[in-house]
C-alpha cells in the first residue's frame, strides 16, 4: 500500500487535502474567490474526469498501417477485369511519343510571350493615361462652369466676418500680449 516514495498513499492524500483545505478556508472569506468559485470547480471537475478516465481506460495500441500492394512484375499478365476498358478521348499520347520542342521553337516562344507581355503591359499604361487625362480635363469643366463661386456676396463677407471672430484667440488675450 506504499507509493513510490515510500509513504502510504492515504497519508500523501490525506496531507494534501488539509493543505488544499487550508487554502481553501483562506480563500473562502475573498469575494473575488466567491466569484470565479464556478469556473474553478469547472476546471477541478474536468481535472477529476481526465484523471479517471486515463486510469480507467484501457490504452490503444498503434494504429495498424494498410500493407503494401506488391506491384505486378512486367512478367505477369494485367488480371482480367470481367470488362474491356474503352479508350479515353481527348487522352494525352505517351509522352516518349511527343517530339520535344528543340531550342530554337523555344527561343521563339519565349520572344512572342514576352512580346505579347509588354504589348500588355502598353495597353494597361494607355488606358491609365486615357482615363488620367479624363478626370483632369472633366476638373477642368467643372472649375469653368462655376466661375461665380469665386464672386462675393454681401451673405458671403458676414458669414467670414463671424467666423473669423470664432476662431481667432480671444480678445483677453490679445490684450495681454504687450510690445
Amino acid at each position: 500500500m506504499a507509493g513510490k516514495g515510500g509513504f502510504p498513499k492515504p497519508l500523501v492524500y490525506f496531507f494534501v487535502g488539509l493543505i488544499l483545505l487550508n487554502l481553501l478556508s483562506g480563500l473562502a472569506s475573498d469575494p473575488d474567490f466567491a466569484e470565479d468559485f464556478p469556473l474553478f470547480a469547472a476546471i477541478g471537475a474536468f481535472l477529476l474526469f481526465r484523471f479517471f478516465i486515463s486510469r480507467s481506460g484501457s490504452r490503444r495500441g498503434p494504429v495498424p498501417m494498410p500493407r503494401p500492394v506488391p506491384e505486378p512484375t512486367a512478367q505477369e499478365p494485367p488480371k482480367d477485369l470481367g470488362f474491356k476498358i474503352p479508350p479515353l478521348r481527348g487522352a494525352p499520347k505517351d509522352t516518349q511519343t511527343e517530339a520535344q520542342p528543340s531550342d530554337e521553337e523555344l527561343d521563339i516562344l519565349r520572344r512572342e510571350s514576352y512580346e505579347r507581355h509588354l504589348a500588355e503591359k502598353q495597353a494597361r499604361e494607355e488606358k491609365m493615361e486615357q482615363e488620367r487625362l479624363g478626370r483632369e480635363h472633366q476638373k477642368r469643366e467643372e472649375q469653368a462652369a462655376c466661375p461665380a463661386a469665386w464672386q462675393f456676396s454681401p451673405d458671403m463677407l458676414k458669414n467670414a466676418v463671424v467666423l473669423s471672430e470664432i476662431l481667432a484667440p480671444p480678445k483677453a488675450l490679445k490684450r495681454r500680449v504687450k510690445r
